[in-house]
């Protein structure tokens, strides 16, 4: 064989497996701005788990994504329903997006497009040496924003919480609401006490009155809050961030409850004639 040919083969031979490589999952979202210090989306020779990793079944309900956040990292997520209200699903630091899936599902089954995702450095996301919590969320946003979905309410529990308000305060334009489910006021360095203040969207802070100083962070964070965008819901519980959702307690159930008000009130479409509620 020349050496020609050769090369034409081998040519061949790399495009089959690049295109091979492109359709574990869909890529999706903005491209990385440009970051001469940035890790790239995945580090060479290291192929990362499949999104949803651990929870397979249910993440493939939906559409598995592959979103790129701004300093060029890969986050995992899992597009479910359709429409033009959407909810962002930010997870504990125990977790994954696999804790939020079942109530994805549900709320997907309400009308809602949900997309739970992995933050950068956990499950099925880029492992990198800083995390980008912030960014993240701003991605996802901006992916739904993107795809015919301008309405969204971003909602996290416990780490997912405080990073729901600080990315709340900073994204603009504004999204429509921030849910926080046991927020701690400060993670990782960041801070959601000294963020809340920036708010311009309605914020609805959950926390059970049993769960250790979580009622009091919900409060400070709370009364830090502009009065007329905060909401405040503690329960005669015990229960912790997720637990909100999962459990099949009447506190959980409450709080379910109030959570689908505020998405309502948020997300859905005003009666002709009438203002949009704060």
């Amino acid at each position: 064989m020349s050496r020609l040919a050769r090369t034409v083969f081998a040519a061949m031979g790399a495009l089959v497996l690049a295109v091979g490589a492109g359709c574990s999952e869909e890529p999706a979202g903005p491209a990385p701005l440009p970051n001469p210090t940035a890790s790239s989306a995945v580090s060479p020779g290291v192929t990362p788990p499949p999104v949803g990793n651990g929870c397979r079944e249910l993440a493939t309900q939906g559409r598995t994504l592959r979103l790129v956040n701004a300093a060029g990292h890969s986050i995992a997520a899992v597009d479910l329903g359709s429409g033009p209200m959407g909810v962002v699903l930010a997870h504990q630091s125990d977790a994954s997006m696999c804790q939020w899936l079942p109530y994805a599902t549900v709320l997907a089954s309400k009308g809602y497009r949900v997309v739970a995702f992995d933050f950068v450095g956990y499950g099925s996301s880029s492992i990198p040496q800083q995390k980008t919590y912030l960014e993240d969320i701003r991605t996802v946003v901006s992916y739904l924003r993107d795809r015919g979905t301008p309405k969204v309410v971003v909602m996290g529990a416990s780490m997912g919480a405080t990073m729901s308000i600080v990315a709340a305060a900073a994204i603009a334009p504004p999204v429509d609401g921030v849910i926080a489910l046991s927020p701690p006021l400060v993670f990782d360095g960041v801070n959601a006490e000294k963020a809340a203040p920036s708010l311009r969207t309605p914020a609805l802070y959950v926390a059970g009155d049993s769960d250790g100083d979580y009622e009091v962070y919900a409060r400070q964070i709370n009364d830090a809050t502009p009065a007329d965008l905060r909401n405040l819901v503690v329960e005669s519980a015990s229960q912790h961030g997720i637990q909100f959702v999962a459990a099949d307690t009447p506190e959980a159930v409450a709080v379910r409850s109030a959570i689908e008000a505020f998405l309502a009130q948020r997300l859905r479409p005003a009666p002709a004639g009438s203002s949009s509620p704060r």
